[in-house]
């Protein structure tokens, strides 16, 4: 199972995302509190290293999932 973390724009963003990242089998986080946690810190340090892939807005990530 993929995973992913997301910091939505709005409610019904993150409404959307999570409908459509389950059915696609993608486990999904988000991001709500204003300074990350320490797994979200983690996450974004992964990425960072080459572990992970960072992309910008939801249509950057649907091109990388093959949407």
């Amino acid at each position: 199972m993929t995973t992913i973390i997301i910091k939505p724009k709005n409610k019904a963003e993150k409404i959307f995302l999570t409908r459509l990242l389950k059915k696609m089998n993608v486990e999904a986080h988000f991001i709500e509190e204003p300074i990350p946690n320490y797994e979200t810190q983690k996450a974004i340090k992964d990425v960072e290293h080459l572990k992970g892939t960072k992309v910008k807005d939801s249509e950057e990530l649907f091109s990388k999932l093959g949407i």
